[in-house]
Parts: C-alpha cells; structure tokens; sequence
C-alpha cells in the first residue's frame, strides 16, 4: 500500500514512520527545503506521550528535553509573585512529561523514519485528483505520483485542504485578537539569570515566558492582544526582558495569529486531513504536538489492516469518528485557556496575579499544576 503525505511537520512524520513500520510505502511532501529550525517550547505529556512511547520516539526525546526546576510568575519589575516547581507538573500527569522544542520532535521524528519513507523536500502537491480507487498527485516539480491515501498533514494553511475542500478562510477561526510569537536567541546573561527556572511575565494585552536552553541560549514566546504581525518584535522590546532590559539576541522569530481550524468532514473519499490541518487547538491551548503524535498513531492504526481499496476508505471513516471527538474537546479547552493569555482589563490582571499568590497556600499550589496540565481531580 503506498501513501502521499502533504507535511513534514511531527503529525505528518508520526504517520509516516508509523506507516512505514506497517509496510506501507510513504512520500511525504513538505513545501520548506529543510526543517524550520525555530519553535516553540512545549511541554509533552497525555495521549501523545504514550503514542509515542509505542513508537519507541522517547529515548531521542529525552535526549533532547530540557530540565527546568520551577516556574516564575513575576511583575515588570522583575519581583517575584508566584512560584510552582515542575515537579508538581509531573505528579500532576504520573510523571509522563517532559518539556523539548518543537524542532527537536520533528528531529526526532524524522531521524527514527525508515527507509521506505521518501522524503521531498521544497515541493508541494500542484493537483490532485482522487478516481475512486487511487489518489493521481502533481507535484510543483513536475513528478506525479500515485498512492491509495493522500494525507493533509500540512499544517492550518493546509494545501491539501484548499484543494479539496476550499480557501483556508472557511475553516481557520482566530481565537480573539491573539498574536503568538516565539523564538530562540543568544543572552548569556539572561540565561544566568534564569538558572534552571522558566520566567512568566503577564501584562495587560501582553505575555511573555522566557526559558534557558540546554545550549547556553535562551528561548521565549509571548502572545499579544491587537499587535500587527510586523509589530510583534519591537511589542517584545517594548516588554522589557522580565523587569531587567529589553529581550536581546532574538532570531528567526515565528509569528502566527492564535487561531483554530474546524473542518467538516475530515474525510474526503481517498483524501484525509490530519493535525492541524483539520483540528489546530491553538498555540495557548497546548498539546499540539501531543495531539498530531496520538492522531498519526490513530490514523496508522486504522489503515494498517488496508490491503484493497475499500478498506482505505473504511478505516479513514473510522479514523474520523473516533478521533474527532477528542480534538474537539481539547479544541473547547483552548477557547476556555485563550482567555487567561494577555488579559485585556485589569480585573483580567488582577485574577491572574491572585491566582499566583494563592499558590503560596499549601495545598493550592497542586491545584495550579493541575490546571497548568488540564488535569481534573477526576482523572
């Protein structure tokens, strides 16, 4: 059996590996000529953590995790409000955790690929079309190529999805008037400063976190309220770097509005939407990574058994009706946590800063780890 993927991000990796391991044979076509070497820090834990610990990925993802000891919660002055250690973070989900850049994953992902996967590299699927029992694709190159699934595993502006399904301005719903950006960059000092904690400075219309990396370097995202794309880097300046100066060393700074995508179906007969493709989050909302990992394994697992046309068709059905209620309440959760990000009134403010202070408390500081996790005491 032999599959197109449209994506060489950790969604469109995960299925690719996970199918190759399966027997299928796998093209994946990324638009970027290399991997995006900027990202965002994450922390990776829930259904994406246990996939992947299936898939054998944990190893080359601790080995390239980054240790943090506590999170600060401080004012422009650089004052300490709040403190919650990391470790509670990991109690609060059994200890399958752990905090690694994006690229790293992807890293990860691509290094563990088996030889029957090809990768592409700085093409794009031109046109497709889909006659029933296979998949006909013309590449922007000029090769065509041929397979019994074409996936969309290319991210919110998906191509896939525009071909088959139409302009990206039906299907992407920005969260508010959110703007997320993140970064990596070089500041010894602020990297000392920060020792083995990750600082979080919330303003109004305004938050930033910034960490210290493994390497010496530092990284940060932030999200801001009603800032234009173009403006985000002096917005960050603007912030100061936690009470002390004005962040230095920012590079290849990633820029992307805070938005979700809501696809109906996912399943257009041999053609499938994966990631955030058909179900992004959202940046403030977490567990993207998580979620693309577990929902390749998902999507694999459904078309393992495939050995003729019809039974593509079926498991990527049956893909779309179990899997799409889970990112459509983890979805609801992003909505709810988009409006605890940069605050928009001083009330906003206030109640975050509240919520700080009673960590302090014995016992309520459990409950912040919870939440920082989305976990319930039901779970």
């Amino acid at each position: 059996m032999q599959a197109i993927v449209s994506g060489a991000g950790v969604a469109g990796l995960a299925l690719a590996g996970r199918l190759a391991l399966d027997g299928w044979t796998v093209d994946v076509v990324e638009r970027a000529r290399a991997p995006r070497a900027s990202g965002y820090l994450i922390d990776f834990f829930g259904l994406g953590f246990e996939a992947a610990e299936r898939l054998g990925l944990l190893p080359a993802l601790r080995a390239h995790a980054e240790r943090y000891d506590e999170l600060r919660a401080v004012d422009a002055t650089g004052r300490v409000r709040g403190r919650l250690p990391i470790s509670l973070v990991e109690q609060a989900v059994s200890g399958r955790y752990l905090t690694i850049l994006r690229p790293r994953i992807v890293e990860a992902l691509q290094s563990s690929l088996p030889e029957s996967v090809t990768m592409r590299w700085g093409v794009q699927v031109e046109t497709a079309y889909d006659d029933g029992s296979r998949v006909q694709v013309l590449l922007s190159d000029g090769e065509r190529l041929e397979a019994d699934v074409l996936v969309g595993a290319d991210g919110v502006g998906s191509r896939v999805r525009h071909l088959f399904w139409g302009h990206h301005r039906q299907f992407v719903r920005p969260l508010s008037d959110l703007l997320a950006v993140a970064w990596t960059g070089e500041d010894a000092e602020l990297a000392a400063d920060l020792g083995a904690s990750v600082a979080m400075q919330v303003e109004l219309d305004r938050q930033l976190v910034v960490a210290p990396l493994r390497d010496g370097g530092v990284t940060g995202f932030a999200v801001l309220r009603g800032v234009p794309p173009a403006q985000a880097r002096a917005a960050i300046a603007a912030m100061g770097s936690l009470g002390r100066r004005a962040v230095r060393g920012i590079r290849e700074p990633y820029v992307d509005h805070v938005a979700q995508t809501i696809v109906e179906p996912w399943v257009r007969g041999r053609v499938v939407l994966l990631g955030d493709a058909c179900g992004a989050v959202s940046l403030v909302a977490g567990q993207g990574a998580s979620l693309a990992i577990a929902g390749a394994e998902k999507l694999a697992e459904e078309l393992a058994w495939a050995r003729h046309p019809s039974d593509v068709t079926a498991g990527l059905a049956a893909y779309q009706r179990d899997w799409r209620p889970i990112v459509e309440r983890e979805q609801a959760r992003g909505r709810r946590a988009a409006s605890a990000f940069a605050p928009h009134s001083r009330v906003e403010l206030e109640a975050s800063r509240a919520l700080w202070k009673a960590a302090a408390i014995p016992g309520v500081v459990h409950l912040v780890a919870r939440a920082a996790t989305g976990v319930t005491k039901a779970t």
